[in-house]
């Protein structure tokens, strides 16, 4: 039996985020909005309105981050302190470890950045990439993150500093190329599937193959085996308990959606 969408009354827009308390933060027009979904409860958890929110994330601290169009800030008691200013404008966060990975606009294109947040490094920022593509989504993973443009999702590792001048290094690599635009990424680290979504259907890259896993998209969080699947604009939330049980059985033989044509 497939999981249940739940319906939220509310205009949600791109961000989504999740906590190891099992909250959702969903991105609307003008605030933040925490979900219990075991509750069925949300509320507001900025107390004046922000109009220029971009995107959310929940840092290994648990602390929630804001993207806004100009500043990644932190929240703190109902309201958002500043962390950082940023160079351009803001388009997708993720953190992993401890790095803020943001995406900013760069004319057609897009630059990717990592923000140092904890450790002795802390406040540094380094510029990973910048490319003419159209990057949008963005997960960051152990030792690096994944960022996507149309139907291709690149890793994009962490800078090693090499030889006597330390110039630091980045390289890429091709994981996924398929012929629709991918609208979100998410991670499972331990077992190192790749969850990916489409406007209207979600799959999984495992063991070098790309398997279906639920007929809807979107936007993606995974956290402890749970994949949440948020459809903004139908303002519903499908969650996926276990979601690494549906994986390994129907590797052989199975096909996502075709591939890239060139």
């Amino acid at each position: 039996m497939l999981p249940q969408a739940k319906k939220i009354d509310l205009k949600l827009a791109a961000g989504i985020a999740a906590d190891k308390a099992g909250f959702l933060y969903l991105q609307t027009p003008d605030n933040v909005m925490r979900y219990d979904p075991k509750a069925s409860q949300i509320e507001p958890i900025l107390v004046e309105p922000c109009r220029d929110i971009c995107d959310v994330a929940v840092s290994p601290e648990g602390v929630v981050l804001v993207l806004r169009s100009r500043e990644l800030d932190a929240y703190v008691a109902g309201h958002l302190i500043k962390v950082s200013d940023l160079p351009a404008d803001a388009l997708a966060l993720s953190c992993d470890r401890e790095y803020a990975y943001i995406l900013v606009a760069r004319g057609e294109g897009a630059k990717l950045l990592r923000y140092h947040l904890t450790g002795v490094t802390k406040g540094a920022a380094d510029e990973l990439l910048t490319t003419a593509d159209c990057l949008r989504a963005l997960c960051g993973v152990p030792y690096g993150c994944l960022v996507a443009s149309g139907g291709n999702i690149v890793k994009v590792s962490d800078p090693a500093a090499t030889g006597d001048d330390a110039a630091m290094h980045v390289s890429t690599i091709l994981l996924v190329a398929i012929g629709e635009e991918v609208t979100s990424v998410a991670v499972d680290p331990g077992r190192s599937y790749v969850y990916f979504a489409t406007s209207d259907s979600t799959f999984v890259w495992a063991q070098g193959q790309i398997l279906p896993v639920f007929p809807a998209g979107s936007r993606l969080v995974w956290v402890d085996d749970t994949l949440t699947i948020c459809q903004p604009a139908a303002g519903q939330v499908v969650q996926v308990g276990a979601v690494s049980g549906q994986v390994p059985k129907p590797l052989a033989g199975a096909q996502g959606p075709g591939p890239a044509k060139r």
